[in-house]
């Protein structure tokens, strides 16, 4: 008898945004296309031209990116497991999810300038390098700028260089790279770098280029060869969009039909489907952004990647949710009981966050071996030699996790509409400083590595960036009804309690 009187208030309920609703989201596309035109001419102002710019979309789609793909694994598991609480607002999920191949469409200049850097020379200076293992190397041995026929002319000149790094290391007062060290780099950017601490590992040091060696020349003619990573990386977004696209197709064909086989056939195939996209978007994490410093290796920066992007994709629905109640919209189908649940998933989320997080540093921190540790000594987690990125890193420990597990623990935070959307807004605001850490203390050209950089390009890409996402998911949400409307699970989705 419940049920029954739910499923008639849900027939005057307004799911259906106005037609002025696509002509914003559109506006907002167009609004972020030009702020990233704006955010390429900034750049240009910048001792770091292009290059600048590159890396600022690096930062600005990495924390949307994320968002996208940690909804795509949801709509998997929750067709998986035949979730029924999530059903109302399970269409904003699929619409998140949508945004896969838009997040995609801005690493095209990156993929491009990556691909085309193995069959291009670069004078240096005018390089538009992301990663430096796509530098091309025509020695055994990497000398950038120098052929074998000079090879022995410079082990004299490496060995007195060495010899000077040594000498200014015992005096402890500063420490001068060397200018003729191997690097991926141009020639001109690290040769007059002077750090004031002297450090005990030559590999931690700040401000020291991690030489393109042995490591760099193998990984670069196996797995990161620029062409088999450009096709690599094509290919993971293709395999999402379809998946994306097929599941979210299915759904709303299900709001004109009400086919109950189609819930059948998602759940059918969700299983090998969540397992192939679960290494889809670990590899995606490990080949766009753990390979910006090709040296650096972890095996958790994959779940690493998707806890974090699960954690602000829970803030995402919520704030979304909240948006559109306050106009009007979804008022009867989505009641506290979901925002109780969503919350709940946004907290589990906030300790599993942590515990990847902590444990990913407590084991490379235990074992202190140079070629783990350097990554974390360049974010300023290092508490003998801390640089611009320092108070980042304070913000994510207490910001990201040690305020919010309280302010979100409380049953009465889940269930208040206030409450719960300011814990959101304020995890997504830590959310991207830590999508921040992630990607731009890897660029480090033309200016002193550890200075923390964020200007006029970073702003733009990222408001740019956002302004694209969120256009497209209003333009997504006003084509269909905001709710599967003729799921046989809806009115269990209503029917939700908590206890």
């Amino acid at each position: 008898m419940g049920s029954h009187s739910h499923a008639h208030s849900l027939d005057n309920e307004l799911t259906q945004l106005k037609p002025g609703s696509k002509l914003l989201g559109i506006g907002l596309m167009v609004v972020g296309l030009v702020a990233l035109v704006a955010a390429y001419l900034a750049s240009l102002g910048t001792e770091q031209h292009g290059q600048r710019f590159l890396w600022a979309l690096m930062f600005g789609s990495i924390g949307f990116l994320a968002i996208s793909c940690a909804s795509l694994i949801f709509v998997l598991i929750n067709h998986l497991v035949r979730a029924g609480w999530i059903t109302n607002v399970r269409r904003i999920l699929e619409t998140l999810s949508m945004q896969v191949p838009l997040m995609a469409l801005l690493l095209i200049p990156v993929i491009a300038v990556t691909v085309t850097t193995s069959t291009v020379s670069h004078d240096g200076h005018e390089s538009p390098l992301v990663y430096s293992w796509a530098v091309p190397s025509n020695t055994e041995v990497v000398h950038h700028g120098h052929d074998d026929s000079h090879a022995e002319d410079h082990k004299d000149d490496h060995a007195a260089d060495a010899h000077k790094e040594d000498h200014n290391h015992a005096e402890g007062d500063h420490h001068v790279v060397s200018p003729n060290a191997t690097s991926p780099w141009p020639k001109g950017k690290t040769d007059t770098l002077e750090m004031s601490v002297p450090y005990p590992n030559e590999q931690v040091k700040p401000g020291v280029e991690r030489h393109y060696d042995d490591i760099i020349k193998e990984k670069r003619e196996g797995w990161l060869k620029p062409v088999f990573w450009g096709v690599r990386i094509v290919a993971y977004f293709l395999i999402l969009t379809f998946v994306g696209w097929y599941f979210y197709s299915r759904s709303v064909k299900q709001d004109s039909t009400g086919d109950v086989d189609i819930s059948m056939r998602l759940l059918q195939i969700s299983g090998p489907v969540l397992m192939a996209c679960g290494l889809i978007v670990t590899f995606i994490a490990f080949d766009v952004y753990m390979s910006l410093d090709p040296h650096w290796f972890s095996t958790m920066y994959g779940v690493y990647f998707f806890a974090s992007g699960t954690q602000a994709m829970w803030a995402c629905m919520i704030l979304i949710c909240l948006a559109l109640q306050s106009r009007g919209y979804l008022t009867q189908s989505v009641t506290k009981e979901h925002y109780h649940d969503m919350g709940k998933f946004m907290f589990a989320f906030v300790v599993f966050f942590a515990y990847i997080a902590f444990s990913q540093y407590m084991l490379q921190w235990y074992a202190n071996l140079p070629e783990e540790t350097f990554w974390y000594d360049k974010r300023g987690y290092s508490t003998a030699h801390p640089n611009g990125y320092s108070p980042l890193v304070l913000i994510l420990l207490i910001g990201r996790f040690v305020i919010p597990f309280l302010g979100v623990i409380s049953r009465h935070t889940k269930r208040s509409k206030f409450g719960i959307g300011f814990w959101s807004a304020w995890l997504l605001v830590c959310f991207f400083i830590d999508m921040y850490l992630l990607t731009m203390p890897e660029f480090h050209w033309a200016y002193t590595p550890g200075q923390l950089l964020f200007g006029l390009p970073e702003i733009l890409c990222l408001l740019g960036a956002g302004a694209l996402w969120l256009g497209n998911v209003v333009r997504m949400l006003a084509s269909h009804a905001l709710r599967p409307v003729r799921d046989p699970r809806t009115h269990e989705s209503v029917a939700l309690q908590n206890f």
